[in-house]
Protein backbone atom coordinates (compact mmCIF):
# COMPACT_ATOMS: atom_id res chain seq x y z
CA UNK A 1 0.00 0.00 0.00
CA UNK A 2 2.98 2.30 0.46
CA UNK A 3 3.70 2.10 -3.27
CA UNK A 4 0.05 2.92 -3.94
CA UNK A 5 0.38 5.88 -1.56
CA UNK A 6 3.33 7.21 -3.59
CA UNK A 7 1.36 6.81 -6.80
CA UNK A 8 -1.62 8.59 -5.23
CA UNK A 9 0.59 11.50 -4.24
CA UNK A 10 2.12 11.70 -7.69
CA UNK A 11 -1.20 11.79 -9.53
CA UNK A 12 -3.06 13.89 -6.96
CA UNK A 13 -0.32 16.34 -6.05
CA UNK A 14 -2.65 19.34 -6.12
CA UNK A 15 -4.98 17.62 -3.65
CA UNK A 16 -2.23 17.45 -1.05
CA UNK A 17 -1.06 21.05 -1.37
CA UNK A 18 -3.27 22.21 1.51
CA UNK A 19 -1.94 19.51 3.85
CA UNK A 20 1.63 20.23 2.75
CA UNK A 21 1.29 23.96 3.45
CA UNK A 22 -0.28 23.36 6.87
CA UNK A 23 2.47 20.92 7.88
CA UNK A 24 5.18 23.18 6.48
CA UNK A 25 3.94 26.24 8.34
CA UNK A 26 3.31 24.30 11.54
CA UNK A 27 6.82 22.81 11.46
CA UNK A 28 8.34 26.22 10.74
CA UNK A 29 6.64 27.84 13.71
CA UNK A 30 7.39 24.97 16.09
CA UNK A 31 11.06 24.95 15.06
CA UNK A 32 11.32 28.71 15.50
CA UNK A 33 10.03 28.56 19.07
CA UNK A 34 11.97 25.38 19.89
CA UNK A 35 15.11 27.22 18.80
CA UNK A 36 14.55 29.53 21.76
CA UNK A 37 15.27 26.53 24.00
CA UNK A 38 18.58 25.95 22.20
CA UNK A 39 19.38 29.64 22.48
CA UNK A 40 18.40 29.93 26.14
CA UNK A 41 20.43 26.90 27.21
CA UNK A 42 23.63 27.92 25.48
CA UNK A 43 26.65 28.64 27.74
CA UNK A 44 26.83 32.17 29.13
CA UNK A 45 23.13 33.06 28.83
CA UNK A 46 21.89 34.93 31.97
CA UNK A 47 19.43 33.04 34.16
CA UNK A 48 16.59 35.51 33.56
CA UNK A 49 16.93 35.28 29.77
CA UNK A 50 17.26 31.49 29.96
CA UNK A 51 14.04 31.17 31.92
CA UNK A 52 12.10 33.46 29.59
CA UNK A 53 13.28 31.71 26.42
CA UNK A 54 12.65 28.19 27.71
CA UNK A 55 9.22 29.11 29.08
CA UNK A 56 8.29 30.40 25.63
CA UNK A 57 9.21 27.02 24.18
CA UNK A 58 7.09 25.13 26.71
CA UNK A 59 4.03 27.35 26.32
CA UNK A 60 4.02 27.39 22.53
CA UNK A 61 5.05 23.76 22.12
CA UNK A 62 2.10 22.30 24.00
CA UNK A 63 -0.63 24.31 22.32
CA UNK A 64 1.27 24.39 19.03
CA UNK A 65 1.01 20.62 18.72
CA UNK A 66 -2.75 20.71 19.25
CA UNK A 67 -3.36 23.58 16.83
CA UNK A 68 -1.10 22.04 14.18
CA UNK A 69 -2.93 18.73 14.59
CA UNK A 70 -6.22 20.54 13.99
CA UNK A 71 -4.92 22.12 10.80
CA UNK A 72 -3.67 18.82 9.39
CA UNK A 73 -6.79 16.94 10.54
CA UNK A 74 -9.13 19.38 8.80
CA UNK A 75 -7.32 19.12 5.45
CA UNK A 76 -6.83 15.35 5.67
CA UNK A 77 -10.47 14.78 6.55
CA UNK A 78 -11.47 16.97 3.62
CA UNK A 79 -9.19 14.97 1.32
CA UNK A 80 -10.76 11.69 2.44
CA UNK A 81 -14.27 13.05 1.89
CA UNK A 82 -13.40 14.18 -1.61
CA UNK A 83 -11.90 10.76 -2.42
CA UNK A 84 -14.89 8.77 -1.22
CA UNK A 85 -15.49 7.20 -4.64
CA UNK A 86 -11.84 6.18 -4.92
CA UNK A 87 -11.99 4.55 -1.48
CA UNK A 88 -15.18 2.73 -2.47
CA UNK A 89 -13.51 1.37 -5.61
CA UNK A 90 -10.55 0.14 -3.58
CA UNK A 91 -12.90 -1.61 -1.16
CA UNK A 92 -14.90 -3.19 -3.97
CA UNK A 93 -11.61 -4.42 -5.50
CA UNK A 94 -10.77 -6.24 -2.28
CA UNK A 95 -8.85 -3.70 -0.19
CA UNK A 96 -9.29 -4.29 3.53
CA UNK A 97 -9.95 -1.54 6.10
CA UNK A 98 -6.38 -1.97 7.36
CA UNK A 99 -5.02 -1.41 3.86
CA UNK A 100 -7.13 1.72 3.39
CA UNK A 101 -5.80 3.02 6.69
CA UNK A 102 -2.22 2.24 5.66
CA UNK A 103 -2.75 4.07 2.36
CA UNK A 104 -3.78 7.27 4.17
CA UNK A 105 -1.01 6.89 6.75
CA UNK A 106 1.56 6.39 3.99
CA UNK A 107 0.40 9.48 2.12
CA UNK A 108 0.52 11.61 5.26
CA UNK A 109 3.93 10.26 6.27
CA UNK A 110 5.44 11.26 2.92
CA UNK A 111 3.81 14.71 2.95
CA UNK A 112 4.88 15.31 6.56
CA UNK A 113 8.46 14.17 5.96
CA UNK A 114 8.92 16.34 2.87
CA UNK A 115 7.26 19.39 4.46
CA UNK A 116 9.28 19.02 7.68
CA UNK A 117 12.61 18.80 5.87
CA UNK A 118 11.82 21.80 3.66
CA UNK A 119 10.70 23.73 6.75
CA UNK A 120 14.15 23.53 8.37
CA UNK A 121 15.66 26.61 6.64
CA UNK A 122 12.38 28.51 7.11
CA UNK A 123 12.34 27.57 10.80
CA UNK A 124 15.94 28.70 11.16
CA UNK A 125 15.19 32.13 9.70
CA UNK A 126 11.95 32.47 11.65
CA UNK A 127 13.74 31.65 14.91
CA UNK A 128 16.44 34.23 14.21
CA UNK A 129 13.76 36.81 13.49
CA UNK A 130 11.92 35.91 16.70
CA UNK A 131 15.07 36.39 18.79
CA UNK A 132 15.70 39.75 17.12
CA UNK A 133 12.14 40.79 17.93
CA UNK A 134 12.56 39.83 21.57
CA UNK A 135 15.89 41.66 21.77
CA UNK A 136 14.47 44.81 20.17
CA UNK A 137 11.65 44.77 22.75
CA UNK A 138 14.26 44.40 25.55
CA UNK A 139 12.83 41.04 26.56
CA UNK A 140 16.25 39.37 26.25
CA UNK A 141 19.78 40.70 26.18
CA UNK A 142 20.97 42.11 22.88
CA UNK A 143 24.21 40.12 23.01
CA UNK A 144 22.67 36.64 23.10
CA UNK A 145 23.83 34.43 20.23
CA UNK A 146 21.19 32.58 18.24
CA UNK A 147 21.32 28.78 18.36
CA UNK A 148 19.43 26.36 16.15
CA UNK A 149 20.23 22.87 17.32
CA UNK A 150 18.89 19.60 18.66
CA UNK A 151 15.82 21.08 20.36
CA UNK A 152 14.76 23.01 17.27
CA UNK A 153 15.08 19.96 15.04
CA UNK A 154 13.93 17.37 17.57
CA UNK A 155 11.01 19.26 19.11
CA UNK A 156 10.04 21.00 15.87
CA UNK A 157 10.04 17.96 13.60
CA UNK A 158 9.01 15.58 16.40
CA UNK A 159 6.01 17.67 17.41
CA UNK A 160 5.04 18.03 13.76
CA UNK A 161 5.01 14.27 13.33
CA UNK A 162 3.02 13.87 16.56
CA UNK A 163 0.44 16.37 15.30
CA UNK A 164 0.27 14.64 11.92
CA UNK A 165 0.03 11.23 13.58
CA UNK A 166 -2.92 12.36 15.72
CA UNK A 167 -4.69 13.81 12.71
CA UNK A 168 -3.92 10.82 10.50
CA UNK A 169 -5.09 8.28 13.07
CA UNK A 170 -8.49 9.94 13.32
CA UNK A 171 -8.83 10.34 9.55
CA UNK A 172 -7.59 6.83 8.69
CA UNK A 173 -9.89 5.28 11.27
CA UNK A 174 -12.89 7.04 9.77
CA UNK A 175 -11.96 6.11 6.19
CA UNK A 176 -11.25 2.49 7.08
CA UNK A 177 -14.60 2.18 8.83
CA UNK A 178 -16.64 3.30 5.81
CA UNK A 179 -18.52 0.57 3.99
CA UNK A 180 -18.46 0.58 0.20
CA UNK A 181 -22.03 1.92 0.13
CA UNK A 182 -21.24 4.65 2.66
CA UNK A 183 -18.10 5.64 0.78
CA UNK A 184 -20.02 6.01 -2.46
CA UNK A 185 -22.66 8.25 -0.87
CA UNK A 186 -20.60 10.20 1.68
CA UNK A 187 -19.33 12.73 -0.84
CA UNK A 188 -22.82 13.75 -1.89
CA UNK A 189 -24.72 13.40 1.36
CA UNK A 190 -24.21 14.70 4.85
CA UNK A 191 -24.37 12.42 7.87
CA UNK A 192 -26.93 13.65 10.36
CA UNK A 193 -25.05 12.21 13.31
CA UNK A 194 -21.85 13.44 14.83
CA UNK A 195 -19.40 10.69 15.78
CA UNK A 196 -19.27 9.71 19.44
CA UNK A 197 -15.55 10.42 19.54
CA UNK A 198 -16.04 14.02 18.41
CA UNK A 199 -18.94 14.54 20.80
CA UNK A 200 -16.90 13.24 23.72
CA UNK A 201 -13.81 15.25 22.74
CA UNK A 202 -15.86 18.40 22.27
CA UNK A 203 -17.60 17.93 25.62
CA UNK A 204 -14.31 17.30 27.43
CA UNK A 205 -12.69 20.44 26.03
CA UNK A 206 -15.77 22.52 26.86
CA UNK A 207 -15.70 21.15 30.40
CA UNK A 208 -12.00 21.97 30.60
CA UNK A 209 -12.69 25.51 29.42
CA UNK A 210 -15.49 25.90 31.96
CA UNK A 211 -13.25 24.61 34.73
CA UNK A 212 -10.49 27.07 33.79
CA UNK A 213 -13.02 29.92 33.72
CA UNK A 214 -14.33 29.09 37.20
CA UNK A 215 -10.83 28.73 38.61
CA UNK A 216 -9.83 32.08 37.12
CA UNK A 217 -12.73 33.97 38.70
CA UNK A 218 -12.49 32.30 42.10
CA UNK A 219 -9.44 30.46 43.42
CA UNK A 220 -6.85 32.13 41.17
CA UNK A 221 -8.00 35.73 41.53
CA UNK A 222 -4.74 36.88 43.14
CA UNK A 223 -2.20 34.62 41.45
CA UNK A 224 -0.70 37.10 38.98
CA UNK A 225 0.55 35.56 35.74
CA UNK A 226 -0.98 32.19 36.62
CA UNK A 227 -4.43 33.78 36.53
CA UNK A 228 -3.87 35.12 33.02
CA UNK A 229 -2.45 31.79 31.84
CA UNK A 230 -5.47 29.82 33.10
CA UNK A 231 -7.86 32.40 31.59
CA UNK A 232 -6.04 31.94 28.26
CA UNK A 233 -6.48 28.19 28.56
CA UNK A 234 -10.21 28.79 29.05
CA UNK A 235 -10.33 30.57 25.66
CA UNK A 236 -8.28 27.89 23.91
CA UNK A 237 -10.06 24.87 25.41
CA UNK A 238 -13.50 26.32 24.70
CA UNK A 239 -12.50 27.17 21.12
CA UNK A 240 -11.24 23.65 20.51
CA UNK A 241 -14.39 22.19 22.07
CA UNK A 242 -16.61 24.18 19.71
CA UNK A 243 -14.35 23.29 16.77
CA UNK A 244 -14.90 19.59 17.46
CA UNK A 245 -18.66 20.19 17.40
CA UNK A 246 -18.53 22.17 14.14
CA UNK A 247 -21.10 20.15 12.11
CA UNK A 248 -23.57 20.30 14.99
CA UNK A 249 -23.11 24.05 15.34
CA UNK A 250 -23.73 24.57 11.61
CA UNK A 251 -26.95 22.58 11.83
CA UNK A 252 -28.07 24.62 14.82
CA UNK A 253 -27.40 27.95 13.13
CA UNK A 254 -28.78 27.06 9.69
CA UNK A 255 -32.47 27.41 10.70
CA UNK A 256 -31.68 30.73 12.39
CA UNK A 257 -29.62 32.37 9.65
CA UNK A 258 -31.20 30.66 6.61
CA UNK A 259 -34.47 32.64 6.61
CA UNK A 260 -32.56 35.91 7.02
CA UNK A 261 -30.37 35.12 4.02
CA UNK A 262 -33.35 34.10 1.89
CA UNK A 263 -35.22 37.29 2.78
CA UNK A 264 -32.28 39.45 1.81
CA UNK A 265 -31.09 37.75 -1.36
CA UNK A 266 -33.90 35.85 -3.04
CA UNK A 267 -32.96 32.81 -5.15
CA UNK A 268 -29.25 33.02 -4.36
CA UNK A 269 -30.05 33.11 -0.67
CA UNK A 270 -32.43 30.17 -1.05
CA UNK A 271 -29.70 28.08 -2.68
CA UNK A 272 -27.25 29.17 0.01
CA UNK A 273 -29.67 28.09 2.75
CA UNK A 274 -30.22 24.68 1.15
CA UNK A 275 -26.49 24.14 0.76
CA UNK A 276 -25.80 25.12 4.36
CA UNK A 277 -28.29 22.53 5.63
CA UNK A 278 -27.05 19.78 3.31
CA UNK A 279 -23.32 20.49 3.62
CA UNK A 280 -23.00 21.04 7.37
CA UNK A 281 -20.04 18.68 7.74
CA UNK A 282 -18.18 20.20 4.78
CA UNK A 283 -18.85 23.72 6.04
CA UNK A 284 -17.58 22.67 9.47
CA UNK A 285 -14.11 22.27 7.97
CA UNK A 286 -14.10 26.01 7.25
CA UNK A 287 -15.81 26.77 10.56
CA UNK A 288 -13.04 25.22 12.70
CA UNK A 289 -10.26 27.70 11.92
CA UNK A 290 -12.73 30.60 12.18
CA UNK A 291 -13.68 29.62 15.74
CA UNK A 292 -10.02 29.18 16.68
CA UNK A 293 -9.11 32.52 15.11
CA UNK A 294 -11.81 34.47 16.93
CA UNK A 295 -11.72 32.61 20.24
CA UNK A 296 -7.95 32.51 20.69
CA UNK A 297 -6.87 35.73 18.98
CA UNK A 298 -9.66 38.03 20.20
CA UNK A 299 -9.65 36.37 23.62
CA UNK A 300 -5.89 36.73 24.10
CA UNK A 301 -5.83 40.35 22.94
CA UNK A 302 -8.65 41.30 25.33
CA UNK A 303 -7.00 39.42 28.20
CA UNK A 304 -3.90 41.51 27.60
CA UNK A 305 -5.99 44.69 27.45
CA UNK A 306 -7.63 43.85 30.79
CA UNK A 307 -4.19 43.29 32.30
CA UNK A 308 -2.85 46.58 30.89
CA UNK A 309 -5.82 48.56 32.24
CA UNK A 310 -5.45 46.97 35.67
CA UNK A 311 -1.76 47.88 35.89
CA UNK A 312 -1.05 51.56 36.37
CA UNK A 313 2.60 51.05 35.52
CA UNK A 314 3.73 47.82 33.86
CA UNK A 315 6.64 46.03 35.50
CA UNK A 316 9.43 44.47 33.45
CA UNK A 317 7.90 41.03 33.98
CA UNK A 318 4.49 42.22 32.83
CA UNK A 319 5.98 43.72 29.69
CA UNK A 320 7.75 40.44 29.03
CA UNK A 321 4.53 38.49 29.37
CA UNK A 322 2.79 40.95 27.04
CA UNK A 323 5.46 40.42 24.39
CA UNK A 324 5.15 36.66 24.77
CA UNK A 325 1.37 36.83 24.48
CA UNK A 326 1.47 38.96 21.35
CA UNK A 327 4.00 36.63 19.71
CA UNK A 328 1.88 33.57 20.50
CA UNK A 329 -1.28 35.31 19.29
CA UNK A 330 0.49 36.23 16.07
CA UNK A 331 1.55 32.60 15.56
CA UNK A 332 -1.95 31.27 16.10
CA UNK A 333 -3.52 33.98 13.94
CA UNK A 334 -1.22 33.27 10.99
CA UNK A 335 -1.67 29.53 11.24
CA UNK A 336 -5.46 29.72 11.60
CA UNK A 337 -5.66 32.12 8.64
CA UNK A 338 -3.57 29.81 6.44
CA UNK A 339 -5.67 26.78 7.43
CA UNK A 340 -8.83 28.77 6.66
CA UNK A 341 -7.53 29.76 3.23
CA UNK A 342 -6.36 26.23 2.39
CA UNK A 343 -9.58 24.54 3.45
CA UNK A 344 -11.72 27.15 1.71
CA UNK A 345 -9.81 26.83 -1.55
CA UNK A 346 -9.90 23.03 -1.48
CA UNK A 347 -13.61 22.93 -0.60
CA UNK A 348 -14.75 25.48 -3.18
CA UNK A 349 -12.64 24.20 -6.07
CA UNK A 350 -14.03 20.70 -5.50
CA UNK A 351 -17.55 22.03 -6.06
CA UNK A 352 -16.91 22.74 -9.73
CA UNK A 353 -19.33 20.02 -10.85
CA UNK A 354 -22.05 21.33 -8.52
CA UNK A 355 -21.63 24.85 -9.90
CA UNK A 356 -21.72 23.50 -13.45
CA UNK A 357 -24.99 21.67 -12.78
CA UNK A 358 -26.56 24.82 -11.33
CA UNK A 359 -25.59 26.79 -14.43
CA UNK A 360 -27.02 24.08 -16.72
CA UNK A 361 -30.43 24.41 -15.08
CA UNK A 362 -30.46 28.18 -15.47
CA UNK A 363 -28.36 29.80 -12.73
CA UNK A 364 -26.10 32.59 -13.98
CA UNK A 365 -22.47 32.97 -12.84
CA UNK A 366 -23.35 36.07 -10.76
CA UNK A 367 -26.10 34.09 -9.00
CA UNK A 368 -23.67 31.28 -8.22
CA UNK A 369 -21.16 33.80 -6.86
CA UNK A 370 -23.82 35.49 -4.71
CA UNK A 371 -24.88 32.09 -3.39
CA UNK A 372 -21.27 31.33 -2.48
CA UNK A 373 -20.88 34.73 -0.84
CA UNK A 374 -23.94 34.25 1.35
CA UNK A 375 -22.75 30.76 2.35
CA UNK A 376 -19.46 32.32 3.41
CA UNK A 377 -21.23 35.01 5.44
CA UNK A 378 -23.35 32.42 7.28
CA UNK A 379 -20.28 30.29 8.07
CA UNK A 380 -18.31 33.31 9.26
CA UNK A 381 -21.21 34.57 11.40
CA UNK A 382 -21.53 31.11 12.97
CA UNK A 383 -17.81 31.11 13.69
CA UNK A 384 -18.02 34.61 15.14
CA UNK A 385 -20.86 33.64 17.49
CA UNK A 386 -19.15 30.62 18.99
CA UNK A 387 -15.66 32.09 18.76
CA UNK A 388 -16.92 35.09 20.73
CA UNK A 389 -18.39 32.78 23.37
CA UNK A 390 -15.00 31.05 23.59
CA UNK A 391 -13.21 34.38 23.98
CA UNK A 392 -15.64 35.52 26.68
CA UNK A 393 -15.04 32.25 28.56
CA UNK A 394 -11.64 33.65 29.46
CA UNK A 395 -12.15 37.42 29.33
CA UNK A 396 -15.13 37.66 31.73
CA UNK A 397 -13.58 35.53 34.51
CA UNK A 398 -10.27 37.35 34.12
CA UNK A 399 -11.98 40.72 34.37
CA UNK A 400 -13.78 39.57 37.53
CA UNK A 401 -10.49 38.34 39.01
CA UNK A 402 -8.63 41.60 38.34
CA UNK A 403 -11.29 44.30 38.62
CA UNK A 404 -14.34 42.70 40.22
CA UNK A 405 -16.46 43.62 37.17
CA UNK A 406 -17.66 41.06 34.63
CA UNK A 407 -17.63 43.60 31.79
CA UNK A 408 -14.16 45.09 31.20
CA UNK A 409 -13.86 48.78 30.42
CA UNK A 410 -12.48 48.15 26.92
CA UNK A 411 -13.88 49.34 23.60
CA UNK A 412 -14.87 47.12 20.67
CA UNK A 413 -11.93 48.23 18.48
CA UNK A 414 -9.92 45.00 18.77
CA UNK A 415 -12.99 42.87 18.11
CA UNK A 416 -13.94 44.90 15.03
CA UNK A 417 -10.43 44.50 13.63
CA UNK A 418 -10.61 40.72 14.15
CA UNK A 419 -13.98 40.61 12.37
CA UNK A 420 -12.70 42.73 9.48
CA UNK A 421 -9.60 40.58 8.97
CA UNK A 422 -11.65 37.39 9.15
CA UNK A 423 -14.26 38.59 6.64
CA UNK A 424 -11.63 39.77 4.17
CA UNK A 425 -9.69 36.49 4.35
CA UNK A 426 -12.77 34.24 4.14
CA UNK A 427 -14.53 36.14 1.34
CA UNK A 428 -11.35 36.58 -0.70
CA UNK A 429 -10.50 32.88 -0.49
CA UNK A 430 -14.04 31.65 -1.15
CA UNK A 431 -15.03 34.06 -3.89
CA UNK A 432 -11.62 33.92 -5.56
CA UNK A 433 -11.66 30.13 -5.77
CA UNK A 434 -15.36 30.18 -6.71
CA UNK A 435 -14.73 32.54 -9.61
CA UNK A 436 -11.92 30.29 -10.82
CA UNK A 437 -14.22 27.25 -10.59
CA UNK A 438 -17.03 28.79 -12.66
CA UNK A 439 -14.74 30.12 -15.39
CA UNK A 440 -14.76 26.62 -16.88
CA UNK A 441 -17.70 25.96 -19.25
CA UNK A 442 -20.59 24.27 -17.44
CA UNK A 443 -20.62 21.12 -19.59
CA UNK A 444 -16.87 20.72 -19.21
CA UNK A 445 -17.07 21.20 -15.43
CA UNK A 446 -19.79 18.53 -15.11
CA UNK A 447 -17.88 16.08 -17.34
CA UNK A 448 -14.46 16.60 -15.73
CA UNK A 449 -15.70 16.36 -12.16
CA UNK A 450 -18.30 13.71 -12.81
Amino acid sequence: MFRLALSSLRFRASGFVASFINVFLGATLLMAFAAMYDTGNAPGVPDGDREGLTNMTYVVGGWGILIAAFGVAVTMNLSVRQRATEIALLKSAGATPAQIGLLIIGETAVVTAVASVLAIPAGYLAGRGLLSLLASADRVGAGIDYRFGAAALGLGIGNTFVAAAIATFVTARRAAGLSTKDALTSASTDSRKLGKGRLIAGALFLLSGTNCAVLTATLLADEGFVTEAVAGQACISTSIGFAFLGPLLMRLMAPVLGPVVRAVSGSSGYLAGVNIRQRASQSAGVLMPIILFVGVVAGSLYLQSVQNNASVVQSADEKGVETLNLVIVGMIAVFAAVVLINVTLATTMYRGREFGQQRLIGATPPQVMRMLGFETVVTVVTGLVFGTVAALAGVIPYSIALTGDAVPDIGPGVYLVVIAVLMVVALAANLGSGWRAIRRPALEAVAVNG
